[in-house]
């Protein structure tokens, strides 16, 4: 039952949804096999599962599950405070718990460190992301991860990837590795640590699978892999 729970903790979003198509999957069937785990009756009266929630000295909410509604949803908004919050239970059953936190810092401008971006053509009758970023030229000699996001209807193939490798006087010159992940909609290049080339550019072509109206930016990111805080992250969109 523990692994369900951590398995839906893991791939769901904020917003209750799950990231991929794979995510999805996997969430449901971690969510169906959960509701069996815990379908046994559960006490009545004074056995039915209460968490207390509460800040400091104090609790503030008591939430109360039950045959009725073991399997409903229940939301506590807690103030836009900064502190220590604390759950106490009595009572049998089984509660899911999960802590969603929001934050803006108002004013605070990031430092593209990469000078990340992406541009979008037509090459060939096939849509292509072109990427450019340099890398820091006094860091040390360290691996760079380069991670993109296929938009939705499109995905990267091996074929493709494998002939813009072939070529030698480019930006994948650079690269030493790459995967492709959840059936193409992932595309992880890894970029050669020992590269004196700083200023780099690659053209990557997408195959189309379906047309698909109204696509949502999909994501670019560059991320020190032994410094995971050294990150840039851009959208671009095809339409």
């Amino acid at each position: 039952k523990q692994w369900y729970q951590r398995r839906v903790a893991i791939t769901a979003g904020e917003n209750g949804g799950f990231r991929s198509s794979q995510d999805t999957v996997i969430g449901l069937q971690a969510l169906s096999k959960f509701a069996e785990a815990i379908n046994a009756d559960m006490g009545t009266g004074n056995d039915d599962l209460v968490l207390v929630i509460g800040k400091g000295r104090s609790y503030f909410e008591k939430v109360i599950i039950n045959n009725d509604n073991r399997l409903a949803v229940k939301e506590v908004i807690f103030a836009p405070a900064i502190g220590d919050y604390k759950i106490k239970w009595t009572g049998t059953g089984t509660a899911f718990v999960q802590l969603v936190s929001t934050y803006h810092i108002s004013g605070f401008e990031y430092e593209p460190i990469f000078g990340l971006q992406s541009t979008v053509s037509m090459v060939d009758d096939m849509q292509s992301v072109s990427v450019l970023f340099t890398l820091p030229r006094d860091a040390p000699s360290t691996m760079y991860l380069l991670e993109i996001s296929a938009p939705t209807g499109m995905v990267f193939t091996k074929a493709l990837v494998e002939g813009q490798m072939q070529l030698t006087d480019g930006g994948f010159s650079t690269i030493t590795r790459y995967d492709i992940k959840q059936g193409g909609q992932r595309l992880q290049l890894y970029i050669d640590p020992e590269t004196r080339i700083k200023e780099i550019a690659l053209d990557i072509p997408l195959h189309s699978k379906f047309a698909v109206a109204n696509r949502m930016p999909a994501q670019i990111s560059l991320v020190d892999y032994y410094n995971p805080s050294l990150r840039q992250t851009i959208f671009y969109i095809i339409k």
